[in-house]
């Protein structure tokens, strides 16, 4: 269970101090976030990504500045659970703005090797997902998609060979729940090339999803652009 419920969050505090979720200044139990930083929140991203088997993707932040600090943290196990929420939240808003949450039915994550989880402590993606699904109402189901056991770090990887590795990678699990005519969201940490949305999307397509809508923490600066913009990734 997430605690994102008040007595969760009292209780938590008293034996480790809650914190802001952008700067780690420590604030009252019940916050997300120090008044500084409600005040000058790092830039956000307010299109919608146009990617290949999905109908359509929102990020919150830019994958720049202090924010590729606490991507980091959030995929190596500092506890930055807010940052999570915080996200989340947004993620949610933006959902709802475009008149895209009522529709959906689950919402899932890109999927980790169990392998990398047990060394991490955690599933980044996952997690995101989580919280995402308590702001919406949705239920979850992590066992829709998985990833073959693989060495190579897709971040290091150039962008059409990101898209082969991805769609390598990742796959069905031959034993899920029937999401035939069900509409899915699909959480990660930071959408760069959308090459591992891309590859995800179809496959949950293959399984019958009716639409897949995508999300993430952060978006690449690359889609950075005044005011609201739609983006297309080929």
């Amino acid at each position: 269970m997430l605690a994102t419920k008040g007595v969760y969050k009292y209780l938590a505090d008293i034996v480790f101090p809650n914190t802001c979720a952008l700067c780690g200044k420590v604030i009252k139990w019940n916050g997300l976030m120090c008044e500084k930083c409600a005040e000058d929140m790092p830039e956000t991203f307010e299109g919608l990504i146009h990617i290949e088997n999905t109908d359509g993707a929102v990020g919150v932040f830019y994958y720049e500045g202090d924010i590729i600090g606490l991507i980091y943290k959030l995929k190596h196990g500092d506890s930055v659970f807010n940052f999570a929420e915080l996200s989340a939240d947004m993620i949610a808003d933006k959902l709802r703005n475009r008149g895209i949450s009522e529709s959906i039915d689950i919402v899932t994550a890109v999927p980790m090797h169990f392998s990398k989880k047990m060394v991490r402590g955690r599933d980044q993606a996952e997690l995101l997902a989580r919280f995402t699904a308590d702001k919406l109402g949705k239920p979850t189901d992590f066992h829709l998609l998985k990833r073959k056991k693989d060495s190579t770090e897709q971040h290091k990887l150039e962008r059409d060979e990101r898209q082969l590795h991805a769609e390598e990678v990742y796959t069905a699990l031959s034993k899920h729940r029937d999401i035939s005519g069900k509409t899915v969201l699909i959480c990660d940490d930071v959408i760069t090339t959308g090459s591992t949305i891309r590859a995800c999307a179809a496959q949950l397509k293959s399984m019958g999803a009716k639409k897949v809508y995508a999300c993430s923490a952060a978006v690449s600066a690359v889609y950075k652009k005044s005011g609201d913009c739609d983006d297309i990734v080929p």
